[in-house]
């Protein structure tokens, strides 16, 4: 019985140390906040005042339209409106968004 207890102890300890020596590397893998990782995840590949082209990984496309929004609003006020997502080269992604004014005009 004490056989069992010694090497469940030893066991628990072992398995103990295996976590510690492991929440240095999981915690590396995070972001310090979200303009870092959007700063190492987005490119932008093309841009006109009717359009932007965003290349990007580890990122979701709601989380990039914002930065579509902006662009368009500051290119004259316009509305962002996703034109076409593609598979890029190594997994990476490209976004494109047309700029369009949907003002009534007399």
């Amino acid at each position: 019985m004490k056989k069992i207890v010694l090497s469940t102890l030893i066991c628990a300890f072992l398995m103990g140390c295996s976590a510690f020596g492991q929440a240095d590397k999981v915690s590396g893998s995070y972001y310090e906040n979200d303009a870092e990782r959007y700063r190492q995840n987005v490119a932008v590949k093309a841009q006109t005042e009717s359009f932007v082209t965003y290349e990007y990984k580890d990122i979701r496309i709601d989380e990039l339209a914002p930065l579509a929004a902006d662009y368009c609003y500051k290119m004259g006020e316009k509305q962002a409106y996703l034109r076409e997502v593609i598979l890029y080269r190594n997994n990476l992604r490209r976004a494109t968004f047309d700029c369009v004014s949907l003002a009534i005009q007399d």
